[in-house]
């Protein structure tokens, strides 16, 4: 009996540690949740590109635009659905940075701290290239349509804590890469998971979460907040004349605005048009006949 009851114990802790292994529910000690109105923001998602909804998922859950702007708590309605296995990609005003702690946060819709619906989170620099976050899952079995997803159980996914709350991410926890420059992410990507077990986290183990849904099936997007913003004056690439055109080129972020001002003294400037950052790429290209003066000097700023 002493055994017996010796193993109990020993089972039963260590059930207890593989539940707390990461961060608990939003407003209990050692959450990592950030609220929407936390002062860490100073920007929002204000644009997309590829938007790749996945199965059972009706047409009034498919309105992008609602994943721009600050997140909403009071209302579950004001998201984007990317059904299952589906998938969207986001930009910003300016582009999101490397510093210290977190970098931006995800938010879900989730009605509770365990009806949580997971996703990959990836992100890119240029738009070609992109870089996933490592995850972790440690929910031990299916948990059906209604079933519970523990936040101490699960790392690293979008989807983590309740509506209100965003899931924190970091581009420390990314390996260096020639093809990503950390100081100047332009897009993230959201990817459902369907977690019927058959997709894995970085370690190999099963990922779960309520499955099957339908209806609004899969990751609910409501908002990605910007934490540590790059505010770099705009850069100039090398312009170019080709058959009596003029290229003016700049390195450029898919959710800004620029001001393409023109000048023959670099004193007094003329507005010549403005245009919106390349939404998959992260340079713009604009062409102009070659101007008859004698001297032309360009500028580009943000609007």
């Amino acid at each position: 009996m002493r055994i017996v009851f010796l193993t109990t114990l020993l089972l039963i802790a260590a059930l207890t540690a593989a539940h707390a292994a990461f961060p608990p529910e939003a407003g209990a000690a050692g959450s990592t949740a950030i609220h929407k109105d936390s002062p860490l923001f100073v920007r929002w998602a204000n644009g997309h590109t590829g938007y790749l909804p996945g199965t059972d998922v009706d047409a009034i859950w498919q309105t992008p635009a609602k994943s721009y702007g600050p997140a909403v708590e009071t209302d579950s309605f004001d998201i984007v659905c990317l059904g299952n296995g589906g998938k969207i990609t986001l930009f910003f005003p300016l582009p999101i940075r490397d510093a210290a702690g977190a970098d931006f946060a995800v938010f879900e819709n989730a009605l509770s701290h365990t009806f949580l619906e997971l996703a990959f989170v990836e992100v890119s620099s240029d738009g070609v290239h992109f870089f996933r976050f490592p995850t972790a899952s440690l929910t031990p079995y299916a948990v059906g349509p209604f079933g519970d997803v523990y936040p101490e159980e699960i790392d690293g996914f979008a989807g983590k804590y309740i509506r209100g709350y965003g899931t924190p991410f970091d581009l420390a926890l990314l390996p260096e890469d020639p093809r990503l420059d950390k100081q100047h992410v332009r897009f993230v990507r959201i990817v459902d998971i369907i977690g019927d077990g058959l997709t894995q986290d970085s370690a190999g183990r099963p990922i779960y979460d309520p499955t099957p849904t339908i209806g609004s099936g899969g990751f609910d997007l409501d908002a990605i907040g910007v934490i540590h913003e790059n505010s770099e004056p705009v850069r100039l690439l090398p312009a170019f004349i080709n058959g009596g055109n003029f290229h003016l080129v700049w390195t450029s972020n898919p959710g800004s605005t620029y001001r393409i001002q023109q000048s023959t003294d670099l004193i007094d400037w003329t507005d010549i048009t403005t245009i919106t950052g390349s939404a998959t790429s992260m340079q713009t290209e604009q062409i102009f006949p070659i101007a008859p003066a004698a001297k032309c000097f360009w500028r580009i700023t943000r609007e």
